[in-house]
């Protein structure tokens, strides 16, 4: 019998050992059982091969048609090209590759190839297939993005890799490549890897998954995989096609009906939809809908312990599996102890607290974030001490990089660029070094969080007086930074500081200050944090732009006081920093003659959300928000909102602009961001969720709550795609790009792209960076929301 989830918790030890990784319900598993209706042989046994070598290691042809890829696991040089100290390098690829002579493969709409790594000891086995097309489409993309696709693996055994590519421009293909990275090397990996591959096949179906647009995908149901509040509205959506049919709900454990209804029909700006409805059952208990051929899992209506809980548990364990310098059971031993840090003379290692995403490359300030979050959700667990537990041990392994990567004088260790596991001994040329600042804004913004973990800590006294102790002193030391150099001071390209804009730096000082107040009552942060709060506030539209229809829309924030550039998220994504600066102030000085301004600007904030959210109906994600048809002509904000991009971006950017919807004549609002070489849309959901999880709960507004919720049911099902982004929660998840680790369950990546230059959701199969890379700092914030939601 399929074990329950309490059974694979105790498996787990209560995740001192990864979660088992399910596929029974993986996008991959349904896709094998698709009817092929024609297909046609690339390479077999009875079919030669025409791939050729590229890149370090070695290709042969074996005796039976087969390729074999072989290389070390690791080389004693960087690749042709790379930086000279390695930064976010692996050791390069191995790649066998076929030239193509501008075939038409679009009557096919999928590639299928069995493939056999010899990876021993590594912790994933992973390669990469790349399709490159010549046609009135161009691929790869001018990012490199389009037509990669990243595959994990089972190793020492064949495994059937399925590659669906209905949306793949593809009328002129030129090369098809398979090829591997060298990762360095595991304490447990053998000194020699190779991939061998038998058999390539193209292949077409009748029903392809939908993987661009708001239509629901014709498979699947577009539902909340977490389940429905009692009280609350209850629907799913599906394509057109299913209006007018009958649908049941069933009891999960009797497959009896318990209620019975017609899918009705609802258009919208996005297109036409059948909802199936279903508010008024309001029973407790686990039921599935049916539809046609269409059957849900089974889903709970219950209240929000019963539906989120168990997606606490499976965000801890890939926040545990993410851990730097720890050994993971089954994932790997104690890693990255040569990744050092040095200052004044002294050498510090970086290994610890998580790694950052799929790359395992190390943020700070991610790793500071997500600490936050474990102590947020403890919070709201205390009668359930086993998680309880778990979350605060996992918050004190965060706590404990935070302390460990001050040299106390300002500066911290901060982040370094790693693509791959290094051998543990300091000296060798696959060290990195990380980077090293005395930055204000990061002690700004760690000492809040410090500040706000000590706040919460009831069982660990040295550590509580510890993180009081630096969050003092880390503040003054980004007071005196402050002074020295303003606020414009900024770290190096590849922080995820980076993009930081004035009105968030003010945020984030404010809720630092607010913080520290609350922590020593002392009236010096008071001065502060009025002071950082009024000057952030005067980034907020406060007073409205009118749009073309009449509507009036405040309470959103622009970058900086002139108010002429809004603030945008695109990758990075911290929107919540300005409603947590006004929740911690208002909490702080609830009798402050400012507390009527402060809550005046939640609730502009809160209503423009509930304003712009009919644009992007019926589905629960917030847009992107409002654009200035010439932000693209202020160089400043440009650079440091857009990374990786070149003059096509200001070009790309005028054609993304008249693809949103117009307000007024200067303003458009998008669904999703503008945005060029990194793109995903769960940091900035998420992000924009807690906001208003925290505006919510100021305001006692249930909308806002529940449009908080919504953020997560995007994610956990109810999208265009019908599927879970959650790994090995809800429903129909798929591999996403964690390269160095694998499948981890309750892993979500960076997000839903889009196409080109469109505002539509795209969510191709093709499993590559950034949109499919997991990243720890979603975790983080799913946690965040739901500490909220459970209150």
């Amino acid at each position: 019998m399929p074990k329950s989830f309490e059974e694979k918790l105790l498996a787990s030890s209560y995740l001192h050992r990864p979660l088992e990784v399910p596929t029974d319900k993986a996008l991959e598993t349904r896709l094998k059982q698709k009817e092929v209706l024609t297909s046609k042989v690339l390479m077999d046994a009875d079919t030669p091969s025409e791939f050729h070598h590229r890149g370090v290691g070695k290709l042969e042809h074996t005796a039976d048609n087969q390729l074999r890829l072989s290389s070390p696991v690791t080389m004693p040089h960087w690749p042709e090209g790379a930086p000279d100290d390695g930064d976010y390098c692996n050791f390069g690829s191995v790649y066998a590759v076929q030239t193509i002579d501008r075939q038409d493969w679009t009557t096919f709409n999928r590639v299928r190839l069995e493939v056999f790594p010899e990876f021993e000891g590594l912790s994933n086995a992973y390669i990469t297939i790349q399709f490159k097309n010549d046609g009135l489409l161009k691929v790869p993309d001018i990012y490199d993005r389009e037509g990669v696709h990243g595959v994990n693996l089972i190793s020492d055994e064949w495994n059937d890799v399925i590659i669906e590519i209905a949306d793949l421009p593809r009328d002129a293909i030129t090369e098809l490549s398979i090829s591997y990275y060298l990762q360095g090397p595991e304490k447990l990996s053998k000194d020699n890897i190779a991939l061998r591959v038998r058999s390539i096949h193209l292949e077409t179906i009748e029903t392809p998954e939908n993987t661009k647009g708001w239509l629901p995908n014709k498979n699947v149901l577009s539902y909340a995989h977490n389940g429905y509040g009692g009280e609350t509205a209850k629907t799913a959506f599906a394509d057109e096609a299913f209006i007018e049919m009958p649908f049941e709900l069933l009891d999960a454990k009797t497959k009896s009906p318990v209620f019975a209804g017609v899918a009705s029909r609802l258009e919208t700006e996005l297109g036409v939809f059948a909802v199936l409805d279903f508010s008024s059952f309001k029973e407790v208990g686990s039921y599935y809908l049916q539809i046609g051929d269409i059957e849900t899992r089974a889903f709970p209506i219950g209240d929000m312990d019963v539906k989120w809980t168990a997606s606490i548990w499976k965000s801890l364990n890939f926040i545990f599996c993410e851990r730097c310098g720890y050994p993971i059971p089954g994932k790997h031993a104690t890693c990255h102890a040569d990744i050092v840090a040095e200052h004044d003379g002294k050498i510090l290692s970086f290994n610890g607290g998580w790694h950052d995403a799929g790359d395992v490359s190390q943020q700070l300030i991610q790793t500071a974030e997500v600490t936050m979050a474990l102590y947020e959700a403890a919070a709201t667990q205390k009668n359930n001490p086993l998680l309880y537990g778990r979350l605060i041990e996992e918050g004190e392994w965060g706590a404990d990089f935070l302390l460990k990567t001050r040299f106390g004088d300002g500066y911290r260790a901060t982040s370094a660029g790693m693509s791959r596991w290094t051998d543990g001994l300091i000296g060798g040329m696959d060290d990195a070094e990380a980077r090293v600042h005395n930055q204000a804004y990061e002690n700004f913004y760690c000492a809040g969080i410090e500040a706000y973990i000590h706040a919460r800590i009831t069982t660990n006294d040295a550590l509580k007086r510890t993180l009081k102790q630096i969050a003092v002193e880390d503040f003054d030391f980004a007071l005196a930074e402050m002074t020295k150099h303003g606020i414009h001071q900024k770290p190096i390209f590849w922080e995820h500081t980076y993009q930081t804009s004035e009105s968030l730096y003010y945020a984030t000082a404010a809720f630092s200050a607010a913080m520290l107040y609350q922590i020593t009552q002392d009236n010096k942060y008071e001065s502060h944090l009025t002071t950082f709060l009024d000057n952030m506030l005067a980034c907020q539209e406060q007073d409205g732009i009118t749009g073309d229809n009449g509507t009036t829309y405040a309470g959103f924030f622009y970058r900086n006081k002139e108010r002429k550039i809004i603030q945008h998220f695109n990758h990075q994504a911290r929107e919540h920093l300005y409603l947590l600066a006004l929740e911690q102030a208002m909490i702080a000085l609830p009798n402050h003659e400012s507390y009527a301004k402060w809550y005046q600007a939640v609730e502009l904030y809160g209503n423009y959300i509930k304003q712009i959210m009919p644009f992007v109906a019926p589905y629960p994600l917030i847009p992107a928000g409002f654009y200035h048809k010439d932000e693209y002509l202020d160089d400043a904000s440009f650079e440091l909102q857009h990374l990786l991009v070149d003059e096509r971006a200001r070009e790309e950017y005028q054609l993304q602009y008249k693809e949103g919807i117009p307000i007024n004549q200067d303003i458009a609002l998008r669904k999703f961001p503008i945005w060029f070489s990194f793109r995903g849309n769960n940091a900035i959901l998420l992000s924009a969720g807690k906001a208003c999880s925290i505006a919510g709960t100021i305001l006692n507004d249930e909308k806002l709550l529940k449009i908080a919720e919504g953020q997560l049911e995007w994610i956990i099902g109810k999208n265009p795609f019908g599927q879970s982004m959650m790994y090995g929660e809800g429903d129909n998840y798929a591999q996403q790009y964690s390269v160095l680790n694998g499948e981890m369950v309750g892993e979500i990546p960076v997000g839903v792209q889009t196409f080109r230059n469109e505002d539509q959701p795209y969510w191709p199969q093709f499993n590559n960076a950034t949109y499919k890379e997991v990243w720890v700092g979603n975790a983080g914030k799913w946690l965040a929301i739901v500490a909220d939601l459970l209150k």
